[in-house]
């Protein structure tokens, strides 16, 4: 009976780790895309704010999306973009995983 509660723990946590890897790479899709929308535009920092989001918002339920803050700047000639990732774990107790993304595309600026 014990050794099956051990078990159950185990694969809970080990189970915490799919949702959460797959959280992160979501956010690395979405600012790479971000970032690609941006580096395209007239008005980089919205577009590549909301091409962002939009490729969060279609990839990720309400709750993972909550743990996702996507941000967009332009630093000389790029655009930047960066996501602050927190992703709550299942297990009471175990702390919060942080982590972030960051890409950055050129400026396509026609002459």
């Amino acid at each position: 009976m014990v050794a099956a509660a051990l078990a159950l723990v185990v694969f809970v946590t080990l189970a915490d780790l799919v949702p959460a890897g797959y959280t992160r790479q979501v956010a690395r899709a979405a600012v790479a895309e971000g970032a690609r929308a941006g580096s395209r535009s007239e008005d980089p920092v919205p577009d590549c704010e909301a091409r962002g989001e939009a490729v969060l918002d279609g990839l990720l339920g309400a709750t993972a999306r909550r743990g996702v803050v996507l941000r967009c700047s332009v630093v000389r000639s790029a655009v930047r973009a960066h996501a602050e990732v927190r992703i709550a774990p299942w297990w009471p107790g175990v702390p919060e995983w942080a982590t972030s993304a960051e890409a950055a595309a050129t400026r396509e600026v026609l002459p």
